[in-house]
């Protein structure tokens, strides 16, 4: 009885199957996901190659547009594979000429980048879940240099060449469904620009319909600029005033926060807001991201994740929470049950065979109960119950 009134005490402890999904957990076998998502960028100020703010001038200013699409596919239990298509469209007001007081609009738009990515996921430890990443853009147009003191013909759209990029991802995932991940990469961004390193930082209290995010990620230049030798034919573009496209060593740091809701099993909206500092050859500015996803993760996967285990205990479910986040099961201490291990749960049959329901971890533990809060959900075929078979395995 006290461990069933301790559960219900934890009941707001939801585990986040939908709300939020680790960058190391992927979709498995046959599972997909689509999203769309809308970028808006303002700048506030440039910064030059030795980080020299560089202020608009009355009236000038530089802002972007995107649209991304991407869909990415669960080619196997540790390989996801996904394309991905951005269109853009920037917007930059510059006195033209300078010192005119006359201001110019200018305007460009078109398809930004598409191309495909990947990541392959190793063997968790405990948990921490790792995985490997890559990707390919390909941007399909061309830069024209700047003709002169022409300020008004070939507003960039981008930085040309294409762009690709190999790293790692790292997450943690505690019990109560809370995240902690890591990315770090090496990226070739385009042809006229410096190789680099990507980063990025994140964490993640999630709830079943609700999670907060909050993060940083950044750039750092390998200083290795095609023309750091010859810096005399470095071509010039019209960048609408911006440092953003056709950089020196560029490099930032971009906290940001945000917040997923998710409105069904598989639906969910992503928002957040980037704030750029500590630039250099860049834009100071914000970014506002909101993103629609629908991800759906296959009973194909659950089948595989659950099947050849060789389990080490089996237990039964004795008491089972109102909102099913936690059960309670007829092992404890004396039957080796231990905090922290790994139950599957299964609706088991003569007739219907082995059905994998959910998985849980074990987060109280005494001589002859145990609870345990669930973290996954895989087939809602049959009910959680009394009754419903638990199969552990040690640590």
């Amino acid at each position: 009885m006290k461990s069933f009134f301790f559960f219900l005490f934890l009941s707001f402890q939801v585990f986040a199957q939908y709300s939020y999904v680790a960058p190391a957990r992927l979709l498995g076998d046959g599972g997909t996901e689509i999203r769309g998502e809308g970028r808006l960028w303002n700048s506030t100020q440039r910064l030059d190659a030795n980080g020299e703010s560089v202020a608009y001038e009355p009236g000038e200013s530089f802002s972007y547009l995107e649209g991304m699409f991407a869909a990415s596919y669960g080619a196997t239990k540790e390989l996801q594979l996904g394309i991905r298509a951005t269109f853009r469209q920037n917007t930059a007001t510059i006195e033209e000429p300078a010192g005119s007081n006359r201001l110019e609009t200018l305007s460009s738009s078109g398809i930004q980048s598409f191309g495909g990515e990947f990541k392959y996921m190793l063997e968790p430890v405990g948990n921490l879940y790792y995985a490997l990443e890559g990707f390919y853009y390909h941007n399909p147009y061309s830069n024209k240099e700047k003709i002169n003191n022409d300020n008004i013909s070939n507003f960039l759209l981008g930085d040309d060449g294409g762009s690709f990029g190999v790293g790692g991802i790292v997450s943690y995932i505690h019990p109560n469904q809370n995240f902690f991940s890591v990315n770090v990469g090496y990226r070739r961004p385009g042809k006229e620009l410096s190789p680099e390193i990507y980063w990025k930082a994140e964490a993640a209290l999630a709830w079943t319909y609700v999670a907060l995010v909050g993060g940083v990620e950044g750039v750092n230049s390998l200083n290795q600029d095609p023309y750091k030798t010859d810096p005399d034919n470095r071509p010039v573009f019209n960048s609408g005033g911006s440092s953003l496209y056709a950089s020196l060593n560029r490099q930032y740091m971009a906290p940001y926060v945000g917040a997923n809701i998710a409105f069904s099993k598989n639906w969910r909206v992503e928002g957040r807001y980037h704030s750029f500092i500590a630039q250099r050859a860049y834009d100071s500015g914000g970014m506002f991201t909101l993103a629609l996803v629908k991800r759906l993760e296959t009973d194909t996967r659950a089948k595989i994740e659950g099947s050849f285990k060789e389990y080490d205990i089996e237990a039964s479910v004795a008491k089972v929470s109102p909102k099913k986040q936690f059960v309670v099961l007829n092992k404890g201490l004396s039957q080796n049950v231990e905090m922290g291990q790994r139950f599957d749960l299964y609706h088991f049959d003569y007739v219907g065979g082995n059905v994998l329901l959910a998985r849980g971890v074990i987060i109280q533990v005494n001589s002859d109960q145990s609870v345990l809060q669930l973290t996954t959900r895989f087939s809602n075929k049959h009910e959680i119950k009394e009754g419903t078979v638990a199969r552990g395995m040690v640590k």
